[in-house]
């Protein structure tokens, strides 16, 4: 019989109050359950995989669990040896047989807004081919960006396939443990061993000399048996364990099964201990030009019913790794015997003595390489011991950069030429973009599709019209994005016009005078402080500063040093019109501009500016003194910042500091940033410091500690790392 919902007031007894409303969607909302987050955001090449998950915790508590052994071992791996140190290596072990070996490259704690960077190589159990892992953790205003990039040289075809789904699971371990420190490490898994064993030959050559009989007793220790379908092949395993029987139940030859027409084998594995059998797979793969990959995986060990399957995977991974040495010595670089008896083996790559050939063997480069001058390999030439896969492998690194340079060169024509703009309205073949804006359709065909071929442009297949997608448009075309980075292509040019001078001061050791600079290079420099300055400085930096706005509103007296061309002081006039402001700068062309600046602003009656060096104009007390992007190109940065000490109010002065976010040791300053901003360093400010007699501090040379030195010599109380969110950027409050 049907029934009515009764309300649960009813059914309290009379005179008790309701009980209260609870918001189950709203709560439900509220409480994410722990299913995966992370994903694979990038696969745009073979060789590259980036995975991220957003992380509602803050970079510190992050970077702890990632680094501290005591933490990883929770929700990745047992760390032996110096995990996270820089130069040191170490394992991660899963304590089933099978662990990682690596070595940190890099190790750079986040810090306020700053990225934390942890790099590293590793190889599975010690042997496989070596790939660079860099985590990077980003702190937001709701948590913290984690990134994932493994990077491979040439991997095997499953790789992608392998980590790729295999990433977005370890973040999401990592995550689950920051909220619940569940333990989320597997004890031990139903597949694996799985090895991976690089060999210096192409694949199929390496097969046949893998699989000849001889070469199996060898590099496998039989002892009865082969590799043929059915054959009982009995395997010594190299300890007191005894003996492995391996079984061959599918053969596939070279050139037989579609798609790859690889060889492998399928096996079977028995041990006195096991009742059942462990299934096994053993295939090739290429892996770079004269290299391929040996891989061996085993499943089905739930089919076996034993007490301690860890200690039997331990046995088995130890078999394997050492057959992988094995085999690697059968493709090792042999030279002649030397001894009257045949018995003293030469040194490996030596040279025949009777004939002078060489017996490097079939992965070593070409012997015929010439040396520029038609000679090939001799004692002298560098070139007779190169890793030629290496090489290759660099060249196409450099290919890379290259197509960036150029890429470079055809967005710098954008920008100046407004074609990012007229994309961003719209979809365009190359004729009706020259209709839109007024220019060749020949020359702006093959910009097109160059800015396509760099990835830059979308192609529509159909219509065949390019497209600027919105997220480049925000890079490229929109001046009021936070991400606007068009700006900076207009510095190449101008450095570039002065490689000449710049490539006579390496030799002499001189300075280069900044008016010896092209005045458009100070334009792109305003031009780049203007993505900031519009979108930061009011909205970011100011407010972050206690009780600093309100002095503004209220009156307060403030000096720019290296004020350039007047944006940052006539940003702050517009906003706070009781305060009256200084700017200082040391180039004549700046001030000029800056002045009109201010008076097309309607600001000139408040904002003055001084062709002076700041440290002889500064009289206080001030309020507010700032240095943006200037105090590692001061001739004398002590002597600045004295200054500005002994002009700031004693009491609640502020001087803040921007600067490059630059990590303490030089070798972590790494990635597209340290690429750019020392590039900046060795064309425009060393020169310009050198010849001003400075100490020349470069771009990235004042990192927290070395700002932290000069402040506290310069009479500072604190300094004080801000958050802002810039990738580029560092702000420092600095309090007398």
């Amino acid at each position: 019989m049907p029934t009515e919902s009764v309300p649960m007031g009813s059914l309290l007894p009379a005179g008790m109050p309701s009980l209260p409303t609870f918001d189950l969607t709203a709560a439900e909302a509220s409480f994410q359950p722990l299913g995966g987050r992370a994903f694979p955001a990038v696969q745009d090449r073979w060789e590259r995989l980036v995975s991220m998950a957003s992380i509602p915790e803050p970079a510190d508590r992050i970077w702890d669990a990632l680094i501290n052994p005591d933490h990883i071992g929770q929700w990745l791996g047992v760390v032996h040896g110096g995990w996270a140190q820089r130069g040191r290596e170490s394992t991660l072990d899963f304590e089933d047989g099978e662990f990682f070996y690596c070595r940190t490259d890099q190790s750079t704690p986040p810090a306020g807004a700053r990225a934390g960077t942890l790099r590293y190589l590793w190889r599975w159990v010690g042997i496989g081919p070596a790939s660079a892992v860099t985590w990077t953790l980003t702190p937001g205003p709701d948590g913290t960006m984690v990134t994932v990039v493994e990077e491979a040289t040439n991997p095997p075809s499953d790789w992608r396939s392998w980590n790729g789904m295999g990433w977005p699971g370890i973040l999401d371990q990592l995550a689950s443990y920051l909220r619940t420190g569940t333990n989320s490490r597997w004890p031990w898994r139903r597949m694996g061993p799985y090895l991976q064993i690089p060999l210096p030959v192409m694949p199929f050559q390496a097969w046949d000399m893998l699989t000849s009989p001889s070469a199996v007793k060898h590099w496998m220790v039989r002892s009865a048996g082969s590799l043929a379908v059915g054959d009982p092949m009995t395997l010594v395993m190299g300890d007191a364990s005894g003996t492995v029987e391996l079984t061959v139940t599918k053969s596939v030859d070279t050139g037989q099964e579609f798609p790859s027409y690889l060889p492998y084998v399928e096996f079977e594995l028995r041990r006195p201990c096991w009742n059942a059998p462990l299934g096994g797979r053993m295939w090739i793969e290429p892996a770079g030009l004269g290299q391929s990959i040996l891989q061996v995986f085993h499943f089905n060990w739930e089919r076996l019913d034993i007490r301690d399957p860890v200690t039997e995977r331990k046995l088995l991974t130890g078999f394997w790794a050492g057959a992988a040495a094995r085999a690697q010595m059968l493709f090792a670089p042999q030279g002649a015997p030397a001894g009257p008896h045949g018995w003293t083996a030469s040194a490996p790559g030596a040279a025949d003595g009777a004939n002078g050939v060489s017996q490097a063997g079939a992965g070593a480069a070409p012997a015929a390489m010439s040396n520029g001058n038609g000679n090939g390999h001799h004692a002298g030439n560098p070139l007779s011991t190169m890793d030629f896969p290496a090489a290759m492998s660099f060249a196409g690194r450099v290919m890379g950069d290259l197509g960036a340079a150029t890429t470079s060169l055809l967005t710098v024509l954008g920008v100046r030429l407004g074609l990012f703009g007229a994309l961003a309205g719209g979809p365009a073949t190359s004729t009706e973009l020259a209709d839109r804006t007024g220019m060749s359709e020949r020359y702006l065909r093959e910009w097109l599709w160059g800015l396509h071929s760099a990835g830059y442009l979308r192609l529509d297949s159909n219509s065949r019209r390019f497209s600027l997608p919105v997220e480049h448009a925000a890079v490229l075309a929109i001046e009021q994005s936070p991400l606007y980075l068009a700006s900076a292509y207009d510095l190449l040019p101008p450095m570039a016009a002065m490689l000449d001078e710049v490539s006579t001061a390496f030799r002499s050791g001189q300075g280069i005078s900044p008016d010896r600079y092209p005045a458009s290079l100070f334009t792109a420099m305003e031009r780049m402080s203007a993505t900031w300055l519009d979108t930061a400085l009011l909205g970011e930096w100011l407010p972050a500063v206690d009780g600093l706005i309100n002095r503004l509103r209220n009156g307060a007296k403030v000096a720019d040093v290296g004020c350039g061309g007047g944006r940052a002081l006539i940003t702050m006039a517009g906003q706070f019109p009781n305060s009256e402001f200084d700017g200082f700068d040391r180039y004549k062309p700046n001030v000029s501009r800056a002045q009109a600046a201010a008076k097309a602003a309607g600001v000139a009656d408040r904002v003055r500016f001084h062709d002076a060096d700041a440290a002889d104009g500064m009289t206080g007390p001030l309020d507010l003194v700032t240095m943006f992007d200037v105090l590692h190109d001061a001739p004398d940065p002590h002597g600045v910042l004295a200054a500005a000490h002994g002009a700031l109010a004693p009491v609640d002065g502020v001087l803040l500091v921007l600067e490059s976010a630059a990590a303490a040791d030089p070798a972590d300053n790494a990635g597209p940033s340290g690429q750019i901003l020392y590039a900046t360093s060795a064309l425009y400010c060393v020169p310009t410091a050198l010849a001003d007699g400075a100490d020349a501090l470069g771009t990235l040379g004042l990192p927290y500690q070395k700002l932290s030195e000069l402040a506290r010599a310069a009479g500072f109380a604190s300094v004080e790392e801000l958050p802002i969110a810039s990738p580029l950027n560092a702000l420092f409050v600095l309090r007398p």
